[in-house]
C-alpha cells in the first residue's frame, strides 16, 4: 500500500526497507526511505524530528480514508481521533 502525504513524501509497505510489511517514509527527491525511529529533517523550519513526528505534522488536519488512516498509524501510533 502507498499514501501521498505531501508532493515529496509518501508511506509504503512495498519498499526493500519495509520489514514484515511494515511502512516505511519515502522521500521522493532523494529517493530515502526511514523507520519511525529514524531522524529526518523534512523542511528546515521543523528541524530535525523522528519520522513518526514529521508523519504526524504532514496528515495533521488532511482527510484520509479508514484504510490509510490505519495505515499511517501502524507508522506513527495513534492521531487520528
Amino acid at each position: 500500500m502507498e499514501v501521498k502525504l505531501t508532493p515529496n513524501y509518501f508511506l509504503t509497505d512495498e519498499h526493500s526497507r519495509s520489514l514484515l510489511h511494515m511502512p516505511v517514509l519515502v522521500n521522493l527527491r532523494i529517493s530515502e526511505a526511514y523507520n519511525p525511529s529514524d531522524l529526518l529533517e523534512a523542511y528546515p523550519s521543523w528541524g530535525s524530528l523522528q519520522a513518526r513526528d514529521v508523519v504526524k505534522r504532514m496528515v495533521n488536519g488532511k482527510m484520509f480514508t479508514e484504510q490509510e488512516k490505519y495505515f499511517i498509524e501502524r507508522f506513527t501510533g495513534k492521531v487520528f481521533s
